[in-house]
């Protein structure tokens, strides 16, 4: 499969400069597009990190916006359907139903957008990047990467299928039995019994587990 990851800005992005100006992250799980009309409607999932009043800031921001045409508010996520001229037809071009997205858009410190595409053959993501290099909203356009490989790294077989049966085995128990709940409902010496294992190995093998997926619910790569 060919692969192509670009670092992008485009000036009628809804979303990079107002999450760059509050300092959050953003994760944004590309859902499907639909075009009616003369618009394109694009559906996505976005996770947000990021100081908790500036995530306030940013959702009420969404609700406002005429481009929105729905959204849905889960803590520090939101589903969102947004509305676009089919002039802007980068999103037409971007967000092709042919198109495979091996990982989440995320933003990064400058305000680009870090945006991963996939298809079968090369040219139509030569074509995207032509179209997107002629497109007038486009400021920034960088390949990063454009290669043709096997995608056995998509973002949802990461987590995991990629954990030792041990490492795996620690993080199930402490997610099951509360470890990670507030208050805390477990402590690592009851985990360790449950694992029959002694408190520095289970210790071991759950800060190993976290290590392995903590990367990739932050960064996405």
């Amino acid at each position: 499969m060919w692969y192509l990851k670009i670092r992008y800005k485009h000036d009628d992005c809804l979303f990079t400069d107002k999450i760059h100006a509050l300092k959050l992250s953003l994760f944004h799980y590309y859902l499907g597009a639909h075009v009616k009309g003369k618009f394109v409607y694009v559906t996505g999932f976005q996770k947000l990190e990021g100081d908790e009043k500036n995530i306030e800031k940013y959702v009420s921001y969404l609700k406002k916006s005429k481009n929105v045409e729905k959204i849905e508010v889960y803590d520090r996520s939101v589903l969102v359907l947004v509305r676009n001229e089919r002039d802007a037809r980068s999103y037409e071009w971007l967000y092709n139903p042919m198109f495979t997205y091996p990982a989440p858009a995320t933003v990064d410190k400058a305000g680009f957008e870090i945006v991963q595409v996939a298809y079968w053959e090369k040219k139509p993501l030569q074509d995207l990047i032509a179209a997107l290099k002629k497109d007038k909203a486009t400021t920034h356009l960088e390949i990063l990467s454009f290669v043709e490989k096997k995608l056995d790294d998509l973002y949802v077989s990461r987590l995991l299928p990629k954990l030792a049966a041990k490492q795996r085995r620690a993080i199930q128990l402490a997610f099951e039995h509360g470890y990670y709940s507030f208050p805390r409902k477990i402590g690592l010496v009851q985990l360790a019994k449950l694992a029959r294992v002694s408190k520095p190995t289970f210790r071991e093998n759950l800060r190993r587990a976290e290590a392995k997926l903590l990367p990739f619910l932050f960064t996405g790569e």
